[in-house]
């Protein structure tokens, strides 16, 4: 059996077109059950997902089924493999902040469908199965509420939150589970309605992909945001995608005040903290460092081979005998006794300063100006000069849905389908930069000297700028700079190096030090020629201790400390968990209390209060 399937097939066709008749009390062509069944018994990575439709359909539209199609559903549900510890080899990937969201989801609601059976593969019954869940489950949305999503802002993942969320607010019996389930719906669209420019979730994110960057109307939660906020593209929805779920939900129903929020035509500055970095999880997380907390928090960030996680990886890799997992196959290089009982595994990952360090999704301090007419968004400071990922810095999106955006291209760490699309030449970083905004510029200073890494591919010494030119009205430029006007949108983006025109969208800054400064303003603001003229005349200074940018504000980043200075004045770029016009708030377990206008919304973790109005 070849488990190692391309992403096309992986994401593609998540749930069945026929759902949307079911629900409408209309029978189907049942051979699109079958096939998803399929490929949940192959155990095919993101079976999981998949899972998800299959369950809605259990509970809420059996009785439009034949009894052999039932049957296979029976048969599927209870022979599958719903976590890492349980027997049998296969190459999901359980351990992502959306995965284990899903895999704790679906194991709940099939012991509760079939809470009196002994499920095939782990031979237990549906009643264990549940108790199993529910720890993992409670683990998940307290860390995800008290600390913000780890895939920060991502158009892809959120999908694959709200999707299980939808389902556990439908079906399931335990109403711990169904509020907390509500509450961190509740956040993960907050997140959505915040960081929205006319319907499109556009803000610096944890993992984002190619297609998405460069056209907003590719993202995958476009039919959330139009289901749950009435926003966004005129288009139909896909009910072959994971948002189906959502759509299709009955029982969870938005606040208006979230609702009031994405519609919103006001100027905001947004301050945000998501996730955690390497350096606070054992002390954050579980202060008995237990891998069921610890452990897969790490892995939710996909931190397998830091100095920090390293040790707990490895004790997960063989407690769960994943040596065959396609995924972590590789692990079995370090799995070397002597090392482990020396405890040298952190030193040894030091000294060979893998690449894969960058997967490690950390903490972000994003800040986001939101207006009418423009949207720009970046992660503060977000581990300059070391290796990234699919982390999407930062990003200026104005017009009808134009991006514009930066990368030091990369090359995937591996070649197998499983893992050889990031980082890649428009999707995350090689190396980060210095990124810092402040209101409406960003200053991004690439430095790309940092010493080479275990499985890092030959290292570009270039930057590039994604900058759709036929999109614009009209586009000018120079030897170091680029002006573009969209509607009453406009942006200029200034070089420290002469740039070179690639093709209609890519231009290039080469050197191993490189930097760029964009700027965002509407023609409501400021007039055309005054903009234009302020963009070409700017200059951006490198010094040997910090780089600087005049325009506006007079911004300065200090390269050794990571401090951004403002104006002459210290900028704290290390936030708060919300500082919103909306909500201020330090990271809890307690109350979050959302206001705008004369709506609210009302939260507390610890008591299970849920208020809206």
């Amino acid at each position: 059996m070849n488990l190692d399937i391309p992403m096309s097939i992986k994401m593609n066709y998540k749930c069945f077109p026929g759902i949307k008749d079911l629900d409408s009390g209309k029978k189907i062509e049942e051979n699109q059950i079958i096939e998803i069944l399929e490929y949940i018994n192959n155990r095919y990575d993101c079976a999981d997902f998949r899972m998800i439709p299959i369950l809605r359909t259990l509970y809420a539209y059996s009785t439009l089924l034949t009894e052999a199609t039932l049957k296979e559903i029976e048969k599927t549900v209870l022979g599958f493999k719903y976590w890492m510890d349980e027997p049998g080899e296969d190459s999901m990937c359980y351990w992502s902040e959306n995965h284990q969201l899903i895999f704790g989801t679906i194991e709940l609601l099939a012991g509760q469908f079939y809470s009196d059976k002994v499920f095939y593969n782990l031979p237990i019954t549906g009643r264990e199965r549940m108790e199993r869940a529910k720890k993992r489950l409670l683990d998940w949305f307290k860390y995800r509420y008290k600390y913000g999503f780890i895939e920060w802002h991502s158009n892809t993942y959120y999908e694959e939150d709200v999707a299980p969320l939808s389902l556990l607010i439908d079906f399931s019996e335990d109403e711990e589970i169904r509020v907390k389930a509500s509450m961190l719906m509740d956040l993960v669209l907050f997140d959505m309605a915040v960081n929205n420019y006319q319907g499109y979730f556009v803000a610096t994110s944890g993992r984002c992909y190619e297609e998405q960057k460069k056209d907003p109307n590719r993202q995958d939660v476009l039919d959330i945001m139009k289901k749950a906020f009435g926003i966004g593209p005129v288009r139909e929805y896909d009910y072959t995608r994971l948002s189906a779920e959502f759509v299709l939900n009955k029982k969870y129903r938005v606040p208006e005040v979230l609702i009031d929020i994405a519609r919103s035509k006001e100027k905001f500055i947004l301050k945000e903290s998501l996730g955690l970095d390497l350096s606070e999880v054992r002390e954050k997380i579980d202060p008995e460092n237990k891998i069921e907390t610890v452990g897969l928090y790490y892995w939710a960030m996909e931190a397998f081979t830091n100095p920090q996680s390293i040790t707990m990886t490895m004790e997960m890799f063989r407690n769960w005998n994943l040596k065959s997992n396609i995924f972590l196959k590789d692990l079995k290089i370090v799995d070397i006794p002597f090392l482990r009982k020396l405890n040298l595994l952190p030193f040894l990952v030091k000294i060979l300063n893998s690449a894969t360090q960058g997967i490690a999704i950390q903490r972000a301090n994003t800040y986001t100006l939101r207006s009418k007419d423009y949207f720009l968004s970046t992660a503060q400071l977000y581990h300059p000069r070391e290796f990234g990922d699919q982390q999407h810095i930062s990003q200026a999106t104005l017009g009808d849905g134009i991006t514009v955006f930066t990368t030091h291209p990369g090359k995937a760490f591996f070649s197998d389908n499983a893992r050889n699309f990031s980082p890649s030449y428009w999707v995350g970083n090689g190396i980060n930069p210095y990124a810092a905004q402040y209101e409406n510029t960003v200053l991004l200073y690439y430095d790309l000297t940092p010493r080479k890494g275990f499985l890092e591919g030959k290292r570009l010494n270039f930057t590039h700028l994604y900058f759709p030119e036929a999109k614009f009205d009209r586009v000018y430029f120079g030897e170091d700079y680029l002006f573009g006007i969209s509607g009453r949108s406009m942006i200029g983006i200034k070089s420290l190096k002469k740039i070179k025109k690639i093709n209609e969208e890519e231009w290039i800054q080469e050197g191993k030090k490189t930097a760029w400064a964009i700027t965002v303003m509407s023609t409501d603001e400021t007039n055309f020629e005054f903009f234009h003229k302020s963009i070409q005349n700017s200059k951006i200074e490198l010094g040997r201790k910090s780089i600087k940018y005049e325009l506006v504000h007079d911004l300065e980043i200090l390269f050794k400390k990571k401090i951004f200075i403002v104006d002459g004045k210290v900028e704290n770029t290390n936030y708060k968990r919300y500082e919103l016009p909306f909500v201020q708030a330090e990271a809890t377990t307690g109350e979050y209390h959302f206001k705008y206008g004369d709506k609210y919304l009302f939260l507390n973790y610890d008591e299970g209060a849920r208020k809206y109005g």
